[in-house]
Parts: structure tokens; sequence; C-alpha cells
């Protein structure tokens, strides 16, 4: 190993800088943001200025040797924040960094109040459990991909949501009636970070592609939320609805039982994008006390909108916001929004928000892969957690491939 080998030692982001310092080697060192090299010289320091805002960036830092070829490399991948008015996910406004070299894995990714510790997972197993917003992976193999997990809790006090006091004193006495619950669970927002990083032989030797270059990736998303059980019972028990259909299964990307789903595609042609959509409503069934068929209906699916936000030649971002209540009886809505952002070079960048219940999975497949890709996944804690007054999970996933 090279002497004073090259680490990054300070970095700070706002919504249109980027602004880091590594290890002083005494060499010139070469700096490229993406494919475009922005400084050479022997300073350790740089202030990307000019950036745009919620957007990945990747840096590559070289160590030249006399004859200005490299003998050292790290790789960043890192973003602007996106600080805006009223905003509702903490996920949406951080940077996540991932940092590669020969000898290691460095994950950051921006602070969350009111969380005091983070599990970190690597390919589904729990790996360590850190109170800081980093973690260094030593024990990475060079020809492996990996997907990390970072999961945190919070209470519902710290969040940045309206009426937050109130609800969480709300969610407190719902988790103290509620024998399935809990006082602080009910009040305790979830954050799930995932990472997923190619191998870093692959990705150290590849030199990174202009971003305008005309790269014409194929998306396919579903999001579908479900009910696990055959049958529930009416949270309001003088209803002379005393029972309705579940969908009586477990994840499956497939299935064609489901409360909602929401599909499209997006295609990154010569001449701009094609998003195209679909959005279904299963049927809602309703039972007497003795389970015998009462009625069924379909809710509306006008609460499902999908917008292209942005659109640049090299990316084109997305909002999915989804409102769906139950035709048969008064109860809270199915409520979840997606900011999704894909990049022409096949990165992507998905924050989610949504209420712990009933189950959501959402999957993504290229135009290469047939197979469904399982990007999120969570278990119902039962309807009375589709309340507003209890806390919601906040979920983000981005790539490094």
């Amino acid at each position: 190993m090279l002497p004073n080998s090259l680490e990054i030692d300070l970095l700070q982001q706002s919504d249109t800088v980027i602004d880091f310092t590594w290890t002083y080697t005494g060499d010139a060192c070469r700096v490229t943001r993406d494919e475009e090299v922005i400084y050479t010289g022997t300073q350790n320091s740089l202030k990307d200025e000019n950036l745009q805002r919620g957007e990945l960036y990747t840096y590559t830092i070289e160590r030249l040797n006399g004859e200005g070829k490299p003998i050292e490399q790290i790789k960043m991948q890192t973003g602007t924040e996106n600080h805006v008015e009223n905003f509702v996910n903490r996920l949406q406004q951080i940077a996540v960094t991932t940092i590669l070299s020969k000898s290691k894995i460095i994950l950051a990714w921006g602070a969350i109040d009111g969380i005091e510790q983070f599990e970190v997972y690597r390919n589904g197993e729990v790996i360590d459990t850190v109170d800081k917003n980093q973690f260094t992976d030593r024990t990475a193999e060079m020809d492996q991909s990996y997907t990390y997990w970072i999961r945190g809790k919070r209470p519902l006090e710290k969040s940045e949501e309206s009426f937050k006091t109130e609800k969480s004193a709300i969610a407190r006495v719902f988790g103290l009636l509620n024998v399935k619950s809990s006082q602080e669970k009910a009040a305790e927002e979830e954050f799930w970070i995932t990472k997923k990083i190619g191998s870093r032989n692959r990705l150290l030797a590849e030199k990174e592609k202009p971003k305008t270059d005309l790269q014409y990736p194929i998306w396919h998303f579903r999001y579908t939320t479900f009910l696990p059980q055959e049958f529930l019972p009416s949270p309001n028990p003088l209803s002379p609805n005393r029972y309705f259909s579940g969908d009586g299964r477990s994840f499956d990307p497939e299935s064609k039982d489901y409360r909602t789903q929401v599909n499209f595609s997006l295609e990154l042609t010569e001449g701009g994008a094609v998003l195209e959509y679909e959005k279904d409503v299963g049927t809602s069934i309703a039972y007497d006390w003795r389970k015998k068929f009462r009625k069924a209906d379909v809710a509306s699916s006008e609460g499902i909108v999908l917008e292209k936000v942005k659109e640049d030649p090299h990316k084109v971002s997305l909002s999915l916001k989804h409102s769906v209540g139950n035709p048969l009886t008064p109860s809270p809505n199915i409520d979840y929004e997606i900011s999704a952002t894909f990049y022409r070079d096949g990165h992507y960048d998905i924050i989610g928000i949504h209420d712990q219940a009933p189950n959501h999975e959402v999957y993504l497949r290229t135009g290469k892969n047939s197979e469904w890709e399982q990007i999120h996944e969570a278990e119902s804690k039962g309807l009375a957690w589709m309340s507003d007054a209890i806390a919601s999970q906040y979920w983000r996933i981005s790539t490094f491939e």
C-alpha cells in the first residue's frame, strides 16, 4: 500500500455545492466528475459549485506519478441536498454517499434528527450497529456486488410532518389501547435506506460515461398494496359489515390479488422520455357475522396520480401519489408517495413514504431483465396503523452499479 493512501477526509454538501478534501499525498491528483476532468494539481480539496439540486454525481480521484499516470484511485458517488419548503420526507433532503477503494467501502448519509442508532445490514444480514451517520466495510470482497440496508427509528415528535406533537400524543394513546401494539411503536417513525453497489473490481476500473450520452434504458415499475389475511374483522363492531375480504397471500410480484396496483414503464429514447402507466383497484367484499357475502364494490382510482416532474438530457424525475379508500365503510385511505429519478447511465434514486398498513411491495425490472427485483417491502402492522395519527415509514433506494 502506498504511504498516505487516498481517503476522503471531509465532505460537505448543500443544494448546489459539493465540497470535499482528500488525503494530502504530495503527489498531483486528478479529479473527474462523471466523465469530465474538473481539477488536476497538488491541492487536496475541491469545491464543486453550480450543481443541480438533489442530483447524484460520481467523482474519481486519481493519484498521479511523475509521468501523469494513475497509481491509486478512489471513487465517490454522492449528491447535492434537496431542501424544499413544506417537505415531509427527510430522506428526500439528505445526500447518501458511497466511497469505494481497494481496501474498503464507506457509506455515509445525512443526519436525521432524533435517530441515535442505525442498524446496518449487508445482503440481508445485520453486520453492525452505529451511532453516527457513517459505516465502513473492510471485509467486502472486491469481486462481489452488495446490497446494504441502513435502518433507524425516531420518536414521532421529531417528525417533519404537520401537527407532529398532536399526532405523537394520539399515537401513544393508540398504542396504549391496541393490544397488538405499544406506545413506543405507534409513535415511532422508521427510516430505511438501501444502497446497491456493484463489484469494486469493475467500478474502479471503468471510466464514467458522459451523462449526456444517448443511452436508452427501459424501466418497468410495480407498486402493489395488499392484505395478507383471507378475512379481516371490521374496525367498527356495530357495522353490519362484520368482516372484509383480504387477499390471502404473501409477497409475490405476479399475484393478481391486491388492494391496489400501479404499473409504469419509462423508456429514455433519443427523442426524450416515454412514460406509460396503468392503475387498478381490487374489489372490496364485505361479509356478515357468519362470513356470508353482503356486498362488494370497487373504490375510485382518482386518488392515484403519476406525473413527470422534471426531464433533462440525462435524467427524468417522477412523482407518484396514492390515496385510495374502502368503498364499503368509512376508514382511512391507503396513502403513499414516491419521488423517483432515473438516469440514462442506468442509476436510479427512489424515495418513498407510506402508512404502516397494509402490506406494501415495490418491484423494478429493466428492459434487459425479465425478472422482477424487489426494491422495497413492508409488512402490515394492522389496519389501525393506516390512521393519519400513527407514525409513517420512510424509505429510499439508490444504485451505484
